[in-house]
């Protein structure tokens, strides 16, 4: 299964996990896909132990090649521009 990994700020509100709601400041943001080419986000608070579901971006793409841009627009939706 492909896994793509970033490590950065998020915006305050961007990031809305199943688990516990709003999470904000250095995260680690990780999306993967499985044999079907569905996608998922997890995200965690930079250097913690627990992962978190962001499940309202799930998306199936059309095959494990597409996961690079996906997780690119995700790592977008979420960190803070730069200033």
């Amino acid at each position: 299964m492909p896994e793509l990994f970033t490590v950065t700020t998020v915006t305050p509100g961007a990031v809305m996990t199943d688990e516990v709601g709003v999470i904000t400041g250095s995260v680690e943001i990780v999306c993967d896909c499985d044999d079907s080419a569905h996608a998922t986000v997890r995200v965690r608070y930079e250097d913690a132990a627990e992962w978190y579901r962001v499940s309202e971006l799930d998306r199936d793409l059309a095959g494990p090649d597409d996961l690079d841009a996906f997780h690119r627009e995700v790592v977008g939706m979420f960190t803070a521009p730069a200033t």
